[in-house]
């Protein structure tokens, strides 16, 4: 006789399928038929799942056989899934405190089911004859099973390697644990890293740097780590001080569950984590412009970050740093990019150049925006290619009129700081803005 563990999934306050996993390995997931069928009102758990018409959608969805739904047959959940798992040192913490096996997959995303990144949740279900039959012969295959049920307590789940807590701010601006307290604001506690010297006042400063230069980043704040010293379940940095505070903006929604559905785009392509650095801008790109509800907006936003992302040395940039967000009134199908978050000069610690993905199929990774480049990606994305310069040359002005100031303020150490500017000095598009600045300085007829 064979084991069961199933999980029911839920978007929101909708039932979307089902979660299961048969103790030889192998898991699935399958959709409810009545979420399959809901046509225009069925909200979007992913962008994968969604094909050219509703047609080929629902046909997608019924499918018992989609290979996006299987895991990799050792373990290992459906890429959708495993992409909701925290990862690096909270996963093994999660993993420890829930008694977990180290490649127990399914039971940490039950621990952590009801806390989930967006608007997912995971919890135990227990399936009757009916149920198991559906699940497991597509109701007309004979099949000797038990179902299993796993105790769903109160874990969390943030993706991302560097260290993280949940925390809530109560009244009186007090920060507890998420799991005690789900009332206040949610927030993300991004704690010193111990390979990184002053990693959150770095992230600090990166993000303010970002904002400065147009983009649309996540809500931070940089803050005393002694302000949640009784929450630390960490061993951090003897130099640790301080801690990055960021807004969740897939919490504190209105709506019914007060959660607002995201997904990153490893999601979005069915990718799993470890192969996270395999894909490129140009794949991203063109699910914005086909899904977002900004379109060509967000496509520039996309350029904006990359442009940013190069001069601040962030060589990092993998498909788990870029989200879509679902809209909460109106559609809630539509979603756009979401803000930015986990931007980081790693220019400041290290030397380099280039992006972590590549930017069209087929390239290596680690290259730099340069024009023969920004031409395929005009081709790929077919916007004009004056539209894309013209992005990028505002991007720049932005951060080079205002970003020698920034860096002088911000909490880098003096390394870093020299660092930092010894990388932006080395970068051509800097090189070229400046020599635009010495010509407009230059007097009438002289040479710049």
């Amino acid at each position: 006789m064979s084991m069961l563990r199933s999980l029911r999934i839920r978007l929101g306050t909708v039932d979307a399928g089902s979660l299961f996993a048969l103790d030889d390995g192998r898991c699935y997931f399958r959709f409810d038929d009545d979420y399959a069928m809901q046509g225009a009102a069925r909200p979007v758990l992913s962008q994968l799942y969604c094909a050219s018409t509703e047609e080929r959608t629902r046909a997608q969805l019924l499918d018992p056989a989609l290979a996006a739904n299987r895991g990799d047959g050792r373990g290992g959940l459906p890429p959708f899934f495993q992409n909701l798992l925290p990862e690096g040192q909270l996963r093994k913490h999660l993993i420890q405190r829930a008694g977990l096996a180290p490649d127990d997959e399914f039971g940490l995303l039950a621990y952590c089911g009801k806390d989930l990144p967006g608007d997912v949740s995971a919890v135990a279900e227990e399936l009757d004859e009916r149920g198991l039959g559906r699940l497991l012969g597509q109701g007309h295959d004979s099949y000797e099973m038990s179902s299993g049920q796993l105790p769903v307590p109160g874990g969390e789940s943030l993706s991302g390697v560097q260290p993280k807590l949940g925390l809530v701010k109560g009244a009186g601006g007090r920060y507890v644990m998420r799991s005690r307290d789900r009332t206040g604001a949610h927030f993300i506690a991004k704690l010193p890293a111990t390979d990184y010297p002053n990693m959150p006042q770095v992230e600090f400063a990166s993000l303010t740097l970002a904002a400065a230069a147009g983009v649309a980043t996540c809500e931070f704040a940089l803050e005393p780590l002694s302000a949640i010293a009784e929450h630390l379940p960490f061993g951090l940095r003897n130099d640790a001080s301080r801690f990055l505070l960021v807004h969740r903006f897939d919490r504190d929604a209105a709506t019914p569950t007060g959660r607002r559905h995201m997904e990153d785009f490893a999601q979005v392509t069915g990718t799993a984590p470890g192969a996270k650095y395999v894909g490129t801008y140009a794949a991203i790109g063109v699910v914005l412009l086909e899904r977002s509800a900004r379109g060509i907006e967000d496509v520039f936003e996309l350029l904006r970050r990359i442009k940013v992302n190069e001069l601040l040395g962030n060589f990092d940039a993998h498909l788990k740093n870029f989200s879509l967000l679902y809209e909460v009134s109106g559609t809630p199908q539509q979603a756009v990019l979401s803000p930015a978050y986990d931007i980081v000069a790693y220019a400041a610690y290290v030397g380099g150049n280039g992006h972590a993905l590549a930017f069209v199929p087929g390239q290596k990774g680690k290259q730099l925006l340069t024009p023969a480049i920004l031409r395929q990606l005009a081709n790929l994305w077919r916007i004009p290619e004056p539209k894309l310069q013209a992005v990028l040359v505002e991007t720049v002005e932005r951060a080079m009129t205002q970003w020698p100031a920034l860096i002088a303020t911000l909490p880098f150490s003096d390394a870093q700081r020299d660092r930092l500017l010894a990388h932006l000095d080395a970068n051509a598009s800097v090189a070229a803005w400046r020599r635009r600045a010495a010509r407009k300085q230059a007097p009438h007829g002289g040479q710049a």
